[in-house]
């Protein structure tokens, strides 16, 4: 569920320091090691920034921030947190500053991590589809309800997927991100291509080719596993007759 920074501030501070402080992956690709000091630091800029106006809205289950700002974005609360780490003293003087200008950096530019939304939406329909139709069709493609290992969550403007693999040598939860705008392009695109295909038919052309080729239009929250990739892949993949 997405909640807002400010609202109850003290129930959303203790959600973020059990997210700071909940197992994270160990080993070359965990990032910097966070001290007690550095999470207190980045609770306090994180909420002094959501003040500024940008409305912050995080999940916690799913390691995303959405920021309601220009653009419209979503940022792996990972990226965010290792990245407030990485500037050491700097951050801890100034926590404030510090998110600040991550803020402004991820807004300048998409990266790794960083997903950029469309602010505005075709006011037509698409093929009898509204915004919300057109996100449940591609989240129905993305994370069918027989797929296993793939839990979709969309708001119109974007689809989360979690992916969940569990094998003898790894487990693990990581999330894609999908903007809904990009796919809707693509769509368009293919839908003159194809006048007689159905919506499904045209999203099952559309939508893998876009993970295939890894973007842009989706990121991770943390750099995807070959196994994570082949879970999304075969859930997308057309019915078997």
């Amino acid at each position: 569920m997405w909640i807002a920074v400010a609202v109850p501030a003290a129930i959303v501070i203790g959600i973020l320091v059990w997210w700071l402080r909940r197992d994270r992956p160990t080993g070359p690709e965990a990032g910097p090691e966070r001290e007690p000091e550095a999470d207190a630091a980045f609770v306090e800029g994180l909420g002094a920034y959501d003040a500024t106006g940008e409305a912050l809205r995080p999940d916690w289950e799913r390691d995303v921030l959405a920021v309601d700002g220009t653009p419209p974005r979503l940022i792996s609360l990972r990226l965010l947190a290792e990245g407030f780490a990485a500037l050491e003293e700097a951050a801890l003087h100034d926590p404030q500053g510090a998110v600040a200008g991550l803020m402004a950096e991820y807004a300048a530019a998409e990266r790794p991590g960083v997903l950029h939304l469309r602010a505005e939406w075709p006011a037509d329909e698409v093929d009898g589809m509204d915004r919300t139709a057109f996100a449940e069709a591609v989240q129905a493609v993305v994370c069918p309800p027989d797929a296993a290992g793939v839990e979709g969550f969309a708001d119109g403007a974007s689809l989360l997927v979690t992916v969940t693999v569990t094998d003898a040598e790894a487990s693990g939860r990581n999330t894609l991100m999908l903007d809904l705008g990009r796919v809707l392009d693509l769509y368009a695109e293919t839908r003159e291509k194809r006048p007689d295909a159905t919506p499904e038919e045209v999203l099952r052309e559309v939508v893998p080719g876009l993970l295939a080729a890894g973007g842009p239009g989706l990121t991770w929250v943390r750099p995807p596993t070959e196994q994570e990739r082949d879970t999304v892949t075969t859930a997308c993949a057309p019915p078997s007759d």
